[in-house]
C-alpha cells in the first residue's frame, strides 16, 4: 500500500479525525517502478530535475541545490515521522503489555545471565529506547482521560503535551484541552499547545525522559540516598543502587563533584 507523503503531512495530521476515505478500489498489482511515497508534483519535480553543470552561472548553481536539497529534506522528515509513528502505533501495545503484567521480569538479560534489572534495560534490549517506551507506557492514561471524546490512535507529540497535564492537573483539564483544540479545528501538537496556553494551564518543566522511569509521574522516584543526620543504612542504599544503576551513577558523580568542590573551596589559607 502507498502512504501518501507530503509537506502538510508531516507532523500535522490530526489522528482524530482519521486516514481520509478513498473510494474503495480492486486490488491491483503494482507496478514493479512504483514509488512507495506518493510526493506532491513540486517535490517530486524538484528531485527530478537536472542539476545544472559545473560551468553554469553560480547564482543558478547555487539555487538549484538548495531547492534540491530542501525537497530531500521534506521526504526525509515525512519518512521518519511515519516510522516514529509506525513503532509507537504497533511496539506500544506490547511494550504497554509488558510494562503493566511485569513478565519482563521472567527474562533473563543476556549480558549478566540474570533476570533484567530493570523494565528499561529489558526495552534496550528489544531495541526500544527509553524515551519510546515512556511515551509509550504514558499513552494508555491519556488514552483512558480522553476516551470518551473518542480521540483514536494518539500520536507521539500529543502524548508529550498532554501527558504532563494529566500528572499536573487532572483528567477533566485534560480532556478539556482536546475539546478546546478540536474546536479550533485540529488537534497537532501546535494547536494543543494553543488550547493549554488559553486554559492557562501551567506545566512545570519535567526531567528529561531518560532521567524518568516509564509510567512514573514526577515526584513518584524514590530516592537513592536520604540524607540525615547520624543514620547510615547500607543495605538499603545497595537495595536502591539495584533497582536504578543508572540513576545512582548520575548521583554518585555528582556527589563527587560537589565533594571536590567544597574540598577546594574549603583549603585553609597560609597564614
Amino acid at each position: 500500500m502507498a502512504l501518501n507523503v507530503g509537506a502538510q503531512d508531516v507532523g500535522n495530521r490530526s489522528t482524530a479525525q482519521g486516514p481520509s476515505k478513498q473510494p474503495e478500489k480492486k486490488a491491483a498489482t503494482p507496478a514493479p517502478d512504483k514509488l512507495l511515497f506518493q510526493l506532491p508534483q513540486q517535490i517530486r519535480t524538484t528531485l527530478d530535475a537536472e542539476l545544472p553543470g559545473d560551468d553554469a552561472d553560480p547564482a543558478a548553481i547555487i539555487q538549484a541545490c538548495e531547492l534540491r536539497i530542501d525537497a530531500a529534506l521534506t521526504v526525509q522528515k515525512a519518512i521518519e515521522h511515519y516510522g516514529n509513528e509506525t513503532l509507537f502505533r504497533y511496539a506500544g501495545p506490547a511494550v504497554r503489555l509488558a510494562h503493566r503484567t511485569k513478565s519482563w521480569q521472567d527474562k533473563l538479560d543476556p549480558a549478566t545471565n540474570k533476570p533484567f534489572r530493570g523494565f528499561n534495560p529489558w526495552c534496550r534490549h528489544v531495541g526500544i529506547s527509553k524515551s519510546q517506551s515512556y511515551r509509550m507506557v504514558n499513552e494508555e492514561p491519556v488514552s483512558d482521560a480522553l476516551r470518551s471524546l473518542n480521540p483514536g490512535q494518539l500520536t507521539t507529540e500529543q502524548v508529550d503535551i498532554l501527558a504532563p497535564v494529566l500528572r499536573q492537573h487532572d483528567a477533566a483539564r485534560c480532556r478539556r484541552v482536546w475539546e478546546v483544540a478540536t474546536k479550533m479545528g485540529a488537534t497537532d501538537r501546535k494547536t494543543l499547545l494553543k488550547a493549554r496556553d488559553s486554559l492557562e494551564l501551567t506545566v512545570a518543566e519535567e526531567a528529561d525522559d531518560d532521567d524518568r522511569q516509564p509510567g512514573k509521574a514526577q515526584g513518584e522516584r524514590v530516592p537513592v540516598v536520604r540524607f540525615q543526620a547520624g543514620r547510615y543504612d547500607r543495605e538499603s542504599v545497595r537495595t536502591a543502587v539495584r533497582s536504578d544503576p543508572e540513576f545512582a551513577r548520575l548521583l554518585a558523580r555528582d556527589i563527587l563533584a560537589e565533594l571536590e568542590h567544597l574540598e577546594g573551596t574549603e583549603q585553609p589559607q597560609s597564614s
